[in-house]
């Protein structure tokens, strides 16, 4: 069978790339306004943990913080041209980290400063990356 618009054929296969990339892309911004969110709520509930004394609770939440800023780092770092997202995610990580090694050590004024700058970090990053306002 001879295809008489080799061109078309070009231009849908382009169209389907274009559309597929845009759609892989659409699904990271949707994952990473996910774990926004997340981050948003558990640097809330781990500060209210420190403050109750909860210590596994608090671990818990650091870990999922840390874990979720660990993965905004990957994304800011694979856009590549967000460098001072990439490193306010490590900084952000770096902090979550420090909470459970704050409470094993049963520092709370520690864990709880580490877990207060950690929220105003948000801050700092929030407005320039927020992906929808």
């Amino acid at each position: 069978m001879k295809h008489r618009h080799p061109c078309r054929w070009a231009a849908l296969a382009l169209l389907v790339a274009v559309a597929s990339s845009s759609l892989a892309q659409a699904a990271s911004v949707l994952d990473f306004d996910v774990w926004m969110r997340l981050i948003d709520k558990r640097s809330v509930t781990v500060q209210k943990h420190i403050a109750a004394r909860n210590v596994e609770d608090a671990k818990a939440e650091a870990r999922e913080l840390a874990a979720h800023y660990a993965l905004m780092q990957a994304y800011f770092a694979a856009d590549g041209r967000a460098e001072d997202a990439v490193r306010q995610s490590a900084e952000g990580r770096a902090l979550a980290a420090e909470i459970p090694l704050a409470l094993d050590r049963q520092d709370f004024a520690a864990a709880a400063q580490a877990a207060l700058t950690l929220a105003r970090t948000c801050n700092d990053c929030h407005d320039n990356y927020k992906p929808f306002k």
